[in-house]
């Protein structure tokens, strides 16, 4: 029994050893714990085997061997805890318990080789124990001692730890890692059991050796080995079968074995998706026979459901270590929406996000790709609204961005193929479309289908098409847009002309604005600007005052246009420093007149729309009453009916601020641009001011006839005076003073002349 019992022990302790020398040769995770717990089963087992070979006479070295297998059973539950701890990732006890823990067991394993002289743990007595009538054997009976019982506590306490971290572990995980745990718990379970089982029944020897080798033995195959590849399987299939990715497997016959879900739902239309899956195979092979090449993986466009599906489809076969098939797999990966998010991404990023036409890098790489392409003559066509701002203000830009959008459509449905469209900024639109499509009149007929939308009511929206014949193909993309807009800057603020083609001499314009910015300062320092006065006379035919025009009289140049250096300060944002110039020089003039006493006449100076962007007006004109002494009712604030519209709020402001300080203000141009008489109601003013171009502009004079004299019925009534200006004929003058008109200006009286003049004829 001893033999065959010692037998047993050697051929697992032989394993063991084994199953070190086996994991130490593979990378695997917990490795490190198992041979750790192993090799501490190895060394119970061969303390264990030595003491029940020790000779009855040899009774020291039996309680020797004896206090060393005892305190083997420390550690090698202590490896059993931190082989729990390190499998099951669970590490609750902190630094000091297991600190205290190995204190414990280093004292009881002092405590059992102590007990080789002392006795205090056990004693051992060499026993006799017949076996059936064939004699007996020799074994030593162990005495416990009530100390003992300290070290069976610890043993069973840290055992009773390890069980809960892997009870723990087997509740909270899901049911696929239940057996990895499980199993193990099961058969420590069962090895604490029959050692409790052994110590109760005090058996000649203690089994449970038997069961610690066993039980090392066998988490180094369920924990490295079974458990591990079990998982794995059912992971696999769990992940095959949930898996986003459409599967296909077949054997080396090309017969379908499996099908996961996602695979299932592609060929569900066709009622047997097995015998569907088989014929997908056969296709694919037939059309990739030439390819030798063990995976294949293409594009593919599929309609599933009604809707357009983008996979990438993987054919692989897969090989035993001979070379010979084993079968084959298809995988399907759906990527339509990596597909819709990276043409989303592209279309933002070529593309306006308002109009959906294309933006400005994406406009020249198209222009460029058809010029040069080209094999006939193209036009850069560009189209701007006049004054989109006020839109924008007055209506909100909502209503604004409906115009662009609606502006788009028409210009997308305009160009179509083989041009290219795009919205440069704010509203301003290119068009690259061959000379042959492009109809001026279509385009304009089009784009005024956007009045019918009725988005804005009371305001006039007039096109502008700036239109450039491309001469050098080769020529920069925004070159080309630039001549166009060029071409629309020329017409700005004309309501009578929409379209103007860009001719060389708009460049020669171009250069006389360089020169007029850069000359402008020394010229206002070194006074080159003069201020002209044109007469305003009342109907009795007295002289009441003058308009302040101004001249540039350049040393070299000579007269410099008004026609060129105005507009080009206003573009600039440089006209409120001519404005402030002229109203110094009449407030001078006015005090003049003041002190030769002709406090009779007035001068009517102009404000710009820019001046109220540029500087504080209402300052400017409290500066000049306080430095200069004159009449302030004598100095006439004119303002352009367009200027009380661009910003309404601001203006009335300072209109308010100007009648506060005593101006008298005129309302300039009215009837020429927006017309609206709304702006009567709420915007105080002292006198109008009617330009003639309001009966010119018109072949019906009759009913513009009736309208003039309602205007000025209407003025009257509102206690305003009308000056009417641009006066040229004794026709004129006598129909104006029949509806009524209080005051004349024009070239019928007089033009624009100096100073001198003025004050030699007038005054």
């Amino acid at each position: 029994m001893v033999q065959a019992l010692v037998i047993l022990l050697l051929i697992l302790t032989a394993i063991m050893i084994a199953c070190v020398g086996i994991v130490n040769k593979r990378a695997v995770r917990n490795r490190k714990s198992v041979v750790h717990l192993i090799w501490m089963a190895v060394f119970t087992a061969v303390c264990y085997t030595g003491f029940i070979l020790v000779p009855a006479r040899w009774h020291p070295m039996a309680m020797f061997m004896a206090g060393l297998y005892f305190l083997s059973t420390d550690w090698l539950v202590i490896y059993l805890m931190l082989f729990a701890a390190d499998y099951t990732e669970i590490h609750p006890l902190s630094r000091l318990p297991r600190i205290v823990i190995g204190l414990l067991a280093g004292v009881d394993s002092l405590s059992f080789l102590v007990n080789t002289f002392t006795g205090h743990m056990f004693h051992l007595e060499s026993a006799w124990s017949e076996i059936g009538g064939s004699g007996g054997i020799t074994y030593w009976n162990v005495s416990l001692r009530p100390p003992h019982y300290v070290h069976r506590l610890l043993v069973y306490s840290v055992v009773l730890y390890s069980l809960v971290i892997f009870l723990y572990k087997v509740i909270k995980s899901p049911s696929i890692y239940k057996r990895k745990y499980g199993s193990i718990l099961v058969q420590t379970v069962i090895v604490v059991g029959l050692n409790i089982m052994c110590s109760a029944m005090d058996t000649k020897f203690d089994y449970s050796v038997i069961m610690y080798a066993s039980l090392a033995i066998s988490i180094c195959y369920f924990a490295l080995y079974a458990s591990p590849r079990k998982l794995l399987d059912k992971i696999h299939s769990t992940i095959v079968k949930d898996s986003v990715i459409g599967l296909l497997a077949y054997d080396n016959g090309g017969k379908c074995v499996g099908i996961n879900q996602v695979a299932g739902e592609l060929f569900a239309e066709s009622g047997d998706i097995y015998a569907a899956a088989e014929k997908y195979l056969e296709d694919w092979r037939e059309e990739h026979r030439e390819s030798a090449a063990r995976i294949v993986g293409e594009e593919r466009v599929v309609t599933i459901g009604g809707r357009e599906n983008f996979l990438y489809v993987t054919c692989q076969d897969f090989l035993d270590e001979k070379g010979r098939k084993l079968g084959s797999s298809i995988q399907f990966e759906n990527r339509t929406e990596v597909v819709r998010k990276l043409r989303e991404e592209q279309y933002r990023a070529t593309h306006d996000t308002l109009t959906g036409l294309l933006n400005r890098s994406a406009f020249e790489e198209k222009a460029r790709e058809i010029l040069d392409g080209a094999r006939e003559s193209y036009l850069m066509v560009c189209s701007n609204i006049q004054d989109f701002k006020l839109v924008n203000e007055l209506y909100g830009t909502d209503v604004g961005d409906r115009l662009l959008v609606a502006q788009a459509e028409i210009i997308r449905a305009t160009a179509r193929e083989g041009s290219a469209s795009a919205r440069i900024y704010a509203d301003k639109f290119s068009t690259l479309l061959p000379k042959s499509r492009f109809q001026e009149q279509e385009f304009l007929g089009r784009l005024a289908e956007i009045e019918e939308l009725g988005l804005v009511s009371s305001f006039k929206l007039h096109y502008y098409l700036g239109v450039y014949e491309i001469q050098d193909q080769n020529e920069p993309v925004w070159t080309m847009c630039d001549k166009a807009f060029m071409a629309i800057n020329s017409i700005r603020g004309s309501y009578e002309q929409s379209v103007c083609y860009y001719e060389d001499r708009l460049l020669e314009h171009i250069m006389e604005e360089k020169e007029v910015l850069n000359e402008f300062d020394r010229a206002l320092e070194e006074k080159q600007f003069h201020m002209f006065l044109q007469p305003q006379i009342a109907n009795n035919g007295s002289i009441i005052g003058a308009e302040a025009l101004v001249r540039w009289f350049h040393p070299q140049k000579g007269t410099v246009s008004p026609g060129v250096f105005i507009p080009t300060l206003e573009k600039a944002g440089l006209i409120h420093k001519l404005d402030l110039y002229m109203w110094e020089n009449a407030a001078k003039k006015l005090e003049e007149w003041k002190r030769q006493g002709r406090e009779n006449l007035s001068i009517s100076v102009n404000i710009s729309t820019k001046d109220f962007r540029y500087m504080d007006v209402c300052e400017a004109f409290r500066k000049l009453a306080a430095s200069y002494d004159f009449d302030v009712k004598n100095l006439k604030l004119e303002i352009t009916e367009s200027a009380l519209m661009e910003n309404v709020r601001e203006v009335m402001r300072a209109l308010d601020g100007l009648h506060a300080l005593g101006y008298d203000i005129e309302i300039d141009d009215f009837g020429s641009g927006y017309s609206s008489l709304g702006m009567l109601k709420d915007i105080k003013a002292d006198i109008l001011k009617i330009d003639m171009i309001f009966l010119r502009e018109t072949k019906n004079v009759e009913r513009s006839t009736t309208i003039l004299k309602n205007i000025i019925s209407m003025s009257k009534e509102l206690g305003m005076p009308v000056i009417t200006e641009g006066v040229e004929t004794k026709e004129q003058v006598d129909f104006l003073m029949d509806v009524g008109c209080d005051m004349f200006q024009g070239y019928y009286f007089a033009k624009p002349m100096s100073l001198e003049n003025f004050e030699k004829d007038y005054c």
